[in-house]
């Protein structure tokens, strides 16, 4: 696998860099609860106002960076409003961007992560175990809602980190192209009614790698249900050890120099899945923002169980 530098940071590299005048820590999140068999996504910024990391702001994933207009839930805002909300979190351009949650695996951050890569800024990182790693090594929490300067930043799109429906159609029948399906294998088998969409099932072709395999391969076929408490069991809430992501993905067929769509239900834990792919080395990836709840809404477009 091709070497590049990796998108995460750890708690002791944060710790050490709290206080670093260029660095921006932001906090998500991002919960979602279920009304009538499906996923409705908010944020809980009072778990935000009760302990956060210092220097720690907070911005709302459903609330803010969600567009309202867009008839498909929880896409990303356009250009104009995501360059409103950073500014107003207090990111310029040189801005040194840390973002966490409270998922025990890099979700929500994963998606902001990916977000302002795609909007042009390149100085972004993911707390590798976010605040859960943070809290576990009993490190400093606060209450206190900091005050930040307006930034400058300016969102300038880069599409190569965007695929649409269009882009995974072709995918299907593209023998250099490889899509993930990063969510829990249950609902990738058509095993269940699915929370995110309104067909069961997945993209023909797809590979499944649950955002949680990221963590530990072993966790690849438990269900969302056990999900949290494994995490727990676990110790950490970091991502595994790259050579064993490494040998994980290799496993799966996943070829290096393929170009790679990751996607799930509404492009939360895809983000993560993108993050490790980049963390790994794999350059040509990209996020399909509009996921399933984009793809399972089209009766034109193909759907397969297993």
């Amino acid at each position: 696998m091709t070497s590049n530098s990796s998108p995460l940071v750890s708690t002791s590299w944060l710790a050490d860099h709290l206080h670093d005048p260029d660095l921006r820590l932001v906090a998500v999140r991002w919960k979602f609860r279920q009304e009538n068999g499906r996923g409705i996504a908010y944020d809980d910024r009072q778990e935000y106002l009760d302990a956060h990391i210092p220097g720690a702001v907070f911005v709302g994933m459903a609330s803010e960076l969600s567009d309202p207009d867009h008839p498909v839930a929880d896409m990303m805002v356009g250009p104009e409003v995501f360059t409103d909300v950073m500014q107003r979190l207090g990111i310029s351009p040189g801005t040194h961007v840390v973002v966490y949650d409270d998922s025990g695996l890099p979700l929500a951050a994963a998606r902001l992560w990916w977000a302002l890569s795609l909007y042009g800024h390149d100085n972004v990182h993911v707390l590798d175990g976010g605040l859960l790693q943070w809290k576990q090594e009993g490190r400093t929490l606060v209450s206190e809602d900091p005050v930040v300067s307006p930034g400058t930043f300016e969102a300038n799109l880069r599409p190569g980190w965007l695929a649409k429906k269009s882009d995974v159609l072709r995918a299907i029948d593209a023998p250099k192209t490889t899509i993930i399906d990063c969510l829990a294998n249950e609902l990738f088998r058509g095993r269940q009614d699915h929370t995110w969409g309104g067909r069961a099932g997945h993209v023909p072709g797809a590979i499944n790698i649950p955002a949680v395999s990221n963590l530990d391969p072993s966790f690849e076929f438990t269900s969302m249900a056990e999900r949290a408490e494994l995490m727990k069991e676990r110790g950490s809430y970091c991502l595994g050890a790259r050579e064993e992501l490494e040998k994980f993905y290799s496993g799966k067929g996943v070829d290096p120099n393929a170009e790679i769509i990751t996607y799930c239900g509404r492009g939360i834990a895809a983000s993560c899945g993108l993050l490790t792919l980049r963390h790994l080395g794999f350059a040509k990836s990209r996020l399909y923002d509009g996921s399933w709840a984009e793809w399972s809404a089209d009766p034109a477009l193909p759907v397969e169980t297993s």
